[in-house]
């Protein structure tokens, strides 16, 4: 069974905001353990979740609310863009399985954005083109990098020669290509095992399920930016 949901869109300048909730149930799943019972127990149903981020068209709003100044290598503002989406009522997602090609499989997913930017789950970092940046941001208990821009805000950075950020792919559990800045090129990002029992789990617990885009910028014009870009994630989905 396949049911589509088309995503809310907003875009931040100041602190970080969402769009909607969703009553995901699994009141009983407080554990992975949990987690992983309730997802063998029955056959599970694919749900396809479309996230869709578009061209911001705006300006970096350097030295507007909490962002500042601009200065050349430093991280003084951003754009945020919150995608929240909806389970079937009671449903608990049992994997999240990204396909870039799904939104128009007839036309390949090019990314491109200036500077730098994070993609997140619930707030967790799941990818950047700069681990510089994502290492600077608090890991929690489970050593998930929680985005908070008053974390990075004013921090230096290199532009040359930095690796990319992808969660889980010092430990086997991930795998991502990501273009680099300013340079149009296919994006497609994977994660699996215990890293998306963690997340299932995190939305759980939170009751949302918000994929983020942040974009930043130190002093040009044209930081912050982004083409539009879209990818179709795929949960299986059991009812406990």
């Amino acid at each position: 069974m396949i049911a589509r949901f088309w995503l809310g869109l907003t875009i931040v300048l100041g602190a970080a905001g969402c769009v909607g909730t969703a009553d995901l149930g699994g009141e009983d799943i407080v554990t992975v353990e949990d987690l992983r019972e309730a997802c063998e127990s029955e056959e599970p149903q694919d749900v396809e979740l479309e996230v869709f981020f578009a061209d911001p068209q705006q300006l970096c709003p350097f030295d507007e609310d909490d962002n500042l100044p601009r200065e050349e290598g430093a991280m003084t503002a951003r754009i945020e863009q919150v995608a929240s989406v909806v389970l079937p009522e009671g449903g608990v997602a049992c994997d999240l399985a990204f396909d870039f090609q799904g939104i128009d499989p007839s036309t390949e997913q090019i990314m491109v954005y200036d500077d730098h930017f994070l993609l997140t789950f619930n707030d967790v970092v799941l990818a950047s083109n700069n681990a510089q940046i994502a290492e600077a941001l608090p890991a929690d208990e489970d050593g998930l990098r929680i985005y908070d821009w008053a974390d990075i805000v004013g921090i230096q950075f290199e532009f040359f020669e930095t690796p990319n950020y992808c969660l889980g792919e010092d430990e086997g559990l991930s795998d991502c290509t990501i273009p680099e800045p300013e340079d149009p090129g296919p994006i497609s990002l994977s994660f699996e095992g215990d890293l998306v029992d963690l997340l299932s789990l995190r939305a759980l617990e939170q009751q949302r399920y918000d994929f983020g885009f942040v974009t930043t910028g130190d002093n040009d014009d044209s930081d912050c930016s982004h083409e539009d870009f879209g990818f179709v994630v795929t949960a299986p989905v059991v009812f406990p």
